[in-house]
C-alpha cells in the first residue's frame, strides 16, 4: 500500500478549507510548500479540487501524476490525468512504493484521515468565511497522530503529524 500524505491548509479555529471554489486566503509560503512537497509524486484529489485548479493555473499541476476521483461515469479530464470511480480503484492503481498526496477536498479528506500515514497542515490562523471544511482531526492528535515537526510563521504554521502505530476505525 503507498504512503498516503494528506496535505491542506486548514484555518485554526473552525477547519475551513475553501470559499467558493478558492482559498480564502493568500499564502505564497504555503503554495511553494505544496509545490517542494508534491512535485515527482502522484496527487490524489476529488473532481471539483482538480477543477479548481484547472481553473486557477490553466491545466493540470506539472511534474506530478494527477489522480482524480469522481462519480461521473463520463467524466474526461486531460489525457495525463487518471481519473477513478473509487478510492480503492485509485490506490489499487498506483504502486506500492509511492507517496501519494491526497490534495482534497472535503470528502476526499473525509475518506483518507483514517488511513493516512501522515498529515502536512499549514494551520492559519484565525477563522475564516468558507463552504468547504477539513473534518475534525484534533481528537486523533496524541493517540492516533503525534507532532514531529513545527514551522511557525507570522499568522501560520507547517505542521507535520505522524501516524503512531495504531488503528483508527
Amino acid at each position: 500500500m503507498p504512503e498516503l500524505v494528506i496535505i491542506a491548509a486548514v484555518a485554526e479555529d473552525n477547519r475551513v478549507i475553501g470559499q467558493d471554489k478558492d482559498l480564502p486566503w493568500h499564502i505564497p509560503e504555503d503554495l511553494k510548500r505544496f509545490k517542494q512537497l508534491t512535485t515527482g509524486h502522484p496527487l490524489l484529489m476529488g473532481r471539483r479540487t482538480f477543477e479548481s485548479i484547472v481553473h486557477q493555473f490553466g491545466g493540470p499541476l506539472p511534474d506530478r501524476k494527477m489522480v482524480v476521483l469522481t462519480t461521473q461515469d463520463d467524466y474526461e479530464a486531460y489525457p495525463e490525468v487518471d481519473t477513478y470511480a473509487s478510492v480503492d480503484a485509485a490506490l489499487a492503481a498506483l504502486p506500492d512504493d509511492a507517496t501519494v498526496f491526497i490534495g482534497g477536498g472535503e470528502s476526499v479528506y473525509e475518506q483518507f484521515l483514517p488511513h493516512a500515514d501522515r498529515l502536512e497542515l499549514t494551520l492559519v490562523e484565525g477563522a475564516y468565511e468558507g463552504d468547504t471544511f477539513f473534518p475534525p482531526f484534533e481528537h486523533l492528535i496524541g493517540d492516533v497522530f503525534e507532532e514531529t515537526a513545527v514551522d511557525a510563521r507570522d499568522g501560520f504554521r507547517f505542521v507535520t503529524y505522524e501516524r503512531k502505530n495504531v488503528d483508527v476505525d
